[in-house]
């Protein structure tokens, strides 16, 4: 269960003014003890902006590679994301993908769908004619790289449909 900034502002005002343990706060807003003493120490370091969510931040591989040596070099995952308010499963992540692949593996990925192909569709063949007889080297790249791209969207998609009828193929004769 994720805490609203007001949650957060009452588990604060509950701990510091009234005294309510961090034990019965977890128990009253159902998060694990962890939670509740992560967001007292942020609390500590930072103040009232430790309690509002900020929105999604992207984090430079450099930040990521320093956060990384520190890390490896005996400093606790929990006082590094204190001190540099992201969340430890954030450092154990990036630990993860350093180990896996290296400073590379610290390049953020796109995220979502990938674009549909783009077709573009005019007639490729009567411009190259027109071309060829006009002699410039420009336009004759220009059309050949256009040419090339239909190409190979060409060859994508009846990649994309030999695969399916493969698939097609393989789930009948298994129904056999």
């Amino acid at each position: 269960m994720k805490l609203s900034d007001d949650d957060k502002r009452e588990i604060i005002r509950l701990n510091k003014e009234v005294g309510v343990s961090q034990a019965k706060l977890a128990r009253m807003y159902n998060v694990d003890v962890s939670i509740i003493e992560r967001l007292i120490r942020k609390y500590g370091v930072y103040g009232e902006a430790a309690l509002i969510r900020k929105p999604y931040r992207k984090y430079s591989q450099e930040f990521k590679m320093e956060i990384i040596n520190r890390c490896r070099n005996g400093e606790s995952k929990g006082s590094l994301a204190i001190a540099n308010n992201i969340h430890p499963s954030m450092i154990r992540s990036w630990l993860k993908r350093y180990e896996k692949d290296g400073y590379n593996g610290l390049i953020d990925k796109k995220k979502g769908r990938p674009p549909k192909m783009k077709i573009e569709n005019d007639d490729t063949a009567q411009s190259f004619d027109e071309i060829k007889d006009d002699g410039t080297d420009k336009a004759r790249i220009k059309l050949l790289e256009k040419k090339n791209r239909e190409l190979e969207a060409e060859v994508a998609y009846l990649k994309k449909l030999n695969a399916l009828v493969q698939e097609r193929k393989k789930r009948e004769s298994k129904k056999k």
